[in-house]
């Protein structure tokens, strides 16, 4: 994509993804985004196990619960108004009306997610707003407050020194837990306008800041890729975001991914995202022989893949 109007400012790369490596990516909405083109590249990917989760310290938690491979019990759940059952932990995705349907569906990716964080290349960080919610009652922050009144909430802007004290934790845990991962960390380009935009540029200020005093403490095999930048740097338009004026459009995330590439693939991974986007355009575009059976050259080029890129690390 082409955008003479718009300032692009250089990403020294770091090109650390490889054509068979396994990703993990934990975070905001945005980074559901990227899963899917990681997905449709052909990667083996593992996104949100928790579901979209925003602020760093939830986030945190998450991801050591993985490492732990925590199981949830009924006393972590509690029963809407809509008569559903949810965790203050998930997101609103893993909530259903039988108790023992809910639990088995977290407790069942936590699982999977946590064979599969073991042996992962690569885990994507997404931080989306450093504002939280602590639930009243317990003092513990949550990552999602479930329609709950806000009277049983105390919001806070979460500091600097918190943020950082409890990801380079996770960071250790990572590393304890999967020696060799490598951690990208990003902050989502979602614009949080219900909090206001003077508290979202706050918010957003906070993230970066903590983000930088962590890779200035532990930089070894730490990265951090400006995906909020991009969008609100080198697009800088409100064309590049829905019609909420807070989450980018298709053509912005497109632009990201491909920045995303640019920067963290390495020549092989490069070539399989290519090779997958000619794949994916093949089968889109539906081609049919007579008596419409589909062409046959598809399935060889689905075969071809699959041999090239099968094995994963």
């Amino acid at each position: 994509m082409s955008l003479s109007f718009s300032l692009k400012f250089n990403i020294k790369p770091f090109k650390i993804i490889e054509a068979q490596n396994s990703i993990l990516l934990t975070g905001s909405c945005f980074t559901e985004k990227i899963g899917e083109y990681l997905k449709k590249s052909g990667f083996n990917t593992f996104i949100n196990p928790f579901g979209i989760i925003y602020n760093p310290i939830s986030i945190s938690n998450s991801i050591n619960s993985v490492i732990e491979n925590r199981i949830y019990n009924q006393n972590d759940l509690f029963l809407t108004h809509e008569k559903r059952y949810v965790s203050f932990e998930h997101h609103g995705k893993f909530s259903g009306n039988e108790i023992s349907k809910v639990l088995k569906n977290i407790n069942g990716n936590i699982q999977n997610a946590h064979f599969f964080l073991k042996n992962a290349s690569c885990i994507v960080i997404t931080l989306g707003t450093a504002w939280a919610y602590r639930l009243k009652n317990n003092n513990k922050i949550v990552a999602n407050c479930h329609k709950v009144p806000n009277n049983q909430f105390a919001k806070e802007l979460l500091s600097i020194d918190t943020i950082c004290q409890n990801l380079v934790l996770t960071i250790e845990n990572l590393r304890n837990f999967n020696k060799n991962i490598k951690i990208i960390f990003t902050v989502s380009p979602v614009k949080h306008l219900a909090d206001g935009i003077v508290e979202n540029l706050q918010s957003k200020s906070v993230l970066l800041l903590s983000i930088k005093e962590i890779l200035d403490e532990l930089p070894e095999n730490n990265y951090y890729f400006p995906s909020y930048e991009i969008v609100t740097d080198e697009l800088r338009d409100y064309r590049f975001y829905e019609n909420d004026h807070a989450h980018p459009t298709l053509q912005a995330t497109e632009y990201v991914w491909q920045r995303f590439v640019n920067t963290c693939f390495t020549e092989s991974a490069t070539k399989k995202v290519d090779d997958a986007m000619k794949l994916n355009k093949m089968l889109n575009h539906r081609q049919i022989v007579e008596g419409n059976e589909p062409n046959p050259d598809i399935f060889e080029r689905i075969k071809l893949f699959l041999e090239t890129y099968k094995k994963q690390k």
